[in-house]
């Protein structure tokens, strides 16, 4: 008799013990997820808006246009995450006309960026152009044909304008 209570003493022990491994262990794994629902929250309050990528809408030369494409995802994606690095206008403008020019070293680019609601445009003649659309802005590139002997001028009407991502 003495070993049958000893028995049932032992699995009721071991059974309230298993209770408390079990629940100590459902606590850690609820506050664990706590912790890191509020850590991705924090994280989601932090990030700033991101905006669609850019698309192609038209261009005279496919790998022209793509190029165009990547480099104005690039540029827009650095001057949401960097304002102070690209927040203007002037430094979009600045940075694709480096950057097309190690391509196609041989050709004057012309950069015009606007919000989509307050201008549309339409190129037609040029070697090159590309028309590129994001939820927010339209970007024009396109070159023009240009006598040596004229003085080229870049017209920096609205470089400083902030881009509004917000």
């Amino acid at each position: 008799m003495a070993e049958i209570v000893v028995e049932i003493f032992a699995r009721v022990v071991l059974e309230a013990v298993a209770v408390v491994i079990t629940g100590a262990i459902r606590e850690g794994i609820k506050e664990h997820r706590s912790k890191k629902s509020i850590v991705s929250s924090q994280k989601q309050n932090r990030s700033p808006t991101k905006h669609n990528r850019a698309v192609l809408i038209a261009a005279s030369n496919i790998t022209f246009g793509n190029d165009c494409e990547r480099l104005v995802n690039i540029a827009f994606k650095t001057s949401q995450t960097f304002p102070n690095i690209m927040g203007k206008y002037g430094d979009v403008h600045r940075y694709l006309c480096e950057e097309l020019a190690k391509h196609y070293p041989n050709e004057n680019f012309h950069i015009i960026i606007g919000q989509n609601e307050k201008f549309g445009f339409s190129i037609d003649d040029g070697q090159y152009s590309a028309e590129i659309k994001q939820d927010r802005y339209n970007v024009l590139i396109f070159t023009t044909k240009q006598n040596s002997n004229t003085k080229f001028d870049t017209h920096d009407a609205n470089s400083q304008m902030l881009f509004k991502w917000n």
